[in-house]
């Protein structure tokens, strides 16, 4: 490609953008061009003649793995909305992004998950799609450690032992919820093409950064499914497009290390539990939680998904609310305040409505306005001052519409 002129490669872009952007395709172009025309022709030229025109990937495979990476951006909403469209566009199927949705809370947690729900089902909207939504989980969820285990032991390879070694003796319930949550109740789903989803984990990971030892079990377990050295390669040269090089070059590094070390065998020996606590316990402690601290109903959050896939709710409830809040060690208090910070010192967009549910339930809890805002200001020095000035303005109008004293 380096020896085509400018003109062949933004022609050949030009022609992607319009199959990914189908009738409005070239208005982001448009928008731009009167004033950043050299940056309009490279946003042509480079993204799609260089990169996605290249023969080591399909189209719609592509574009999934675009919207992997979009998601764990948590502040591209514009572009996430236009390349869920494209890969609708290029012959994607409606139930495969609401599928990666379920890979997207295991892997990136759920805020960027609700997000994206609300662009989906916009997307869904102004397409008129007749889509039905995904289907319920049926049985009562005592078996998800064992079908965890059998996961865990398809997708990944290489020494899993060591990596969960790591965390398990301080945290063994933690290990247990990864492997009943992670790849019991969001792996192991049947929605998308096995490959697909492991290159659709690797995006996620790649792309949010700092994930190298998970990055390394993966693309071990990629190449054990039948994922080639070459798709990888193709993924993390996208990479380069959407979270920019030092991303991209990050993730080869590890890529390498994993080509040279070649083929090794899953290394996991941890005992699952053999029968977990019944969904419907799971939920009802859950929904008894959720309407302590944020007031709302279980039910009702439920329901607000059954136009896409209503076990994405139950998963909130049911997991966020009924496993991880739920717990005991500190109070509820606590938990609220240190989801504030959480959220506040990741903040991108896809947290701030968080943000604001989690600060309104702080105050239900009972803490006060100036404990919220001293939990915020404690995170200066480790994240900045614009992270802690955005989320102590977003507090600051919790405050004044909850029309509440400080304490």
């Amino acid at each position: 490609m380096t020896s085509e002129t400018r003109e062949a490669r933004y022609s050949r872009g030009l022609e992607l953008l319009r199959r990914i952007g189908g009738a409005y395709f070239d208005n982001p172009v448009v928008d731009l061009s009167e004033i950043f025309a050299d940056f309009t022709r490279l946003t042509v030229e480079f993204p799609y003649g260089d990169v996605l025109s290249r023969p080591g990937m399909d189209i719609p495979v592509r574009q999934l793995c675009t919207v992997s990476m979009l998601l764990a951006n948590g502040n591209a909403q514009p572009q996430l909305r236009f390349h869920i469209s494209g890969f609708l566009n290029s012959g994607g199927k409606p139930d495969e992004i609401v599928e990666l949705l379920f890979l997207s809370t295991a892997i990136l947690g759920f805020p960027a998950t609700v997000n994206a729900i609300g662009l989906v089902r916009s997307i869904f909207a102004e397409r008129e799609l007749e889509f039905l939504p995904i289907e319920p989980e049926t049985g009562d969820g005592t078996g998800r450690g064992s079908s965890g285990r059998q996961m865990l032991e398809r997708v990944l390879a290489g020494d899993a032992e060591s990596y969960f070694k790591r965390f398990s003796d301080a945290a063994p319930d933690l290990a247990q919820l990864s492997i009943e949550i992670e790849f019991g109740d969001a792996l192991s789903r049947a929605g998308l093409d096995h490959k697909v989803k492991l290159l659709a984990v690797i995006g996620m990971l790649s792309a949010s950064g700092n994930r190298a030892d998970a990055l390394r079990l993966h693309l071990e377990g990629a190449l054990a499914n039948g994922v080639t050295r070459e798709e990888i390669i193709e993924l993390f040269i996208q990479l380069s497009v959407y979270c920019g090089f030092p991303a991209a070059v990050n993730a080869m590094a590890v890529a390498q290390s994993v080509f040279a070390d070649g083929a090794r065998p899953l290394r996991f020996d941890y005992p699952v539990r053999d029968k977990s606590e019944s969904r419907t316990d799971r939920l009802e402690r859950g929904s008894t939680l959720l309407a302590k601290s944020s007031a709302a109903s279980g039910d009702a959050v439920v329901r607000s998904f059954e136009d896409i896939a209503p076990d994405l709710g139950r998963m909130i409830v049911e997991h966020s609310y009924g496993e991880v809040f739920s717990r005991g060690g500190i109070d509820l208090k606590t938990r609220e305040l240190s989801a504030c910070a959480a959220l506040a010192a990741i903040g991108s967009a896809t947290m701030e409505t968080p943000l604001r549910v989690h600060i309104n339930a702080a105050l239900n809890v009972g803490a006060g306005q100036d404990e919220i805002v001293e939990t915020l200001l404690n995170l200066a020095p480790y994240v900045g001052y614009p992270a802690v000035q955005q989320a102590i303005g977003i507090a600051a109008e919790e405050f004044a519409r909850g029309e509440r004293s400080p304490q």
